[in-house]
């Protein structure tokens, strides 16, 4: 198809190595079609700086390139055309156009003999030697604070033990008719059984053991307490035997 083709350059009159030139097309805007930049990754002396962009300047488009020159003199860079897509979905794609491009040097406009020489290659630089001495006079001088704090330390003494402390006694009397007035048998079972359990800690005794499992059971299963003041007259002679047993 048919465009007027419009090439231009936006920076300075000469522009150097270095400096960012945009490379510009112009195309007449399209009726009722959409434009899209095609991309574009040139390689050699003049390079793309980034993706290009799309500009409306009235009743026309102009597509904008970012590119740099890396070498003084004149560059012949081929700028792709933008696509082009109707509402039916057809797309037609530009031609490319071929822009001559002009850089600068960054040096000074003199004769060559007039610029100054390169400088001469610089020396090498030494790399200081490194010793491991002042680790091992680190070592040694925490080794020599170490070991008397070490030997003093372990002539503290071995740990204390915390004494042993016994638990406390039980009662030695039930107050069971009070207990049995004031409708308290499970207080009543439950004052016994810590004095037999405390009696049988030291004598183990299976009679104890089985009377104690009736006392629990009393004391936290379900049903009534009726037995309490007979259960508790027989671990109260129970207990008073095993303790006079430990006392022979």
């Amino acid at each position: 198809m048919s465009a007027l083709l419009f090439l231009a350059l936006l920076q300075a009159p000469l522009p150097q190595v270095g400096d960012t030139i945009w490379l510009v097309r112009t195309i007449p805007a399209p009726m009722g079609r959409v434009a899209r930049v095609a991309p574009w990754n040139p390689e050699g002396t003049v390079e793309a700086l980034g993706p290009g962009i799309l500009v409306r300047r009235g009743d026309s488009l102009e597509v904008r390139y970012p590119a740099v020159g890396w070498l003084p003199g004149s560059h012949a860079v081929e700028v792709p055309g933008p696509i082009l897509v109707s509402p039916d979905g057809t797309t037609d794609s530009l031609p490319p156009a071929t822009l001559t491009v002009t850089v600068a040097s960054v040096l000074p406009d003199l004769p060559a003999d007039s610029l100054p020489a390169p400088q001469p290659e610089a020396a090498p630089i030494l790399r200081p030697i490194r010793t491991g001495v002042p680790v091992v006079v680190l070592l040694l001088g925490a080794t020599l604070l170490l070991i008397p704090v070490h030997y003093w330390w372990r002539r503290r003494g071995r740990p204390m033990t915390a004494p042993e402390v016994a638990p406390p006694p039980a009662p030695r009397d039930a107050p069971l008719d009070d207990w049995m007035a004031a409708g308290e048998p499970r207080a009543a079972i439950a004052a016994v059984a810590a004095r037999l359990r405390a009696a049988a800690a030291s004598h183990p005794s299976p009679e104890a053991a089985d009377l104690l499992d009736a006392m629990d059971r009393a004391l936290f299963g379900p049903g009534d307490a009726a037995s309490a003041r007979t259960m508790a007259t027989e671990a109260l002679a129970l207990a008073a035997r095993l303790e006079r047993t430990g006392t022979r």
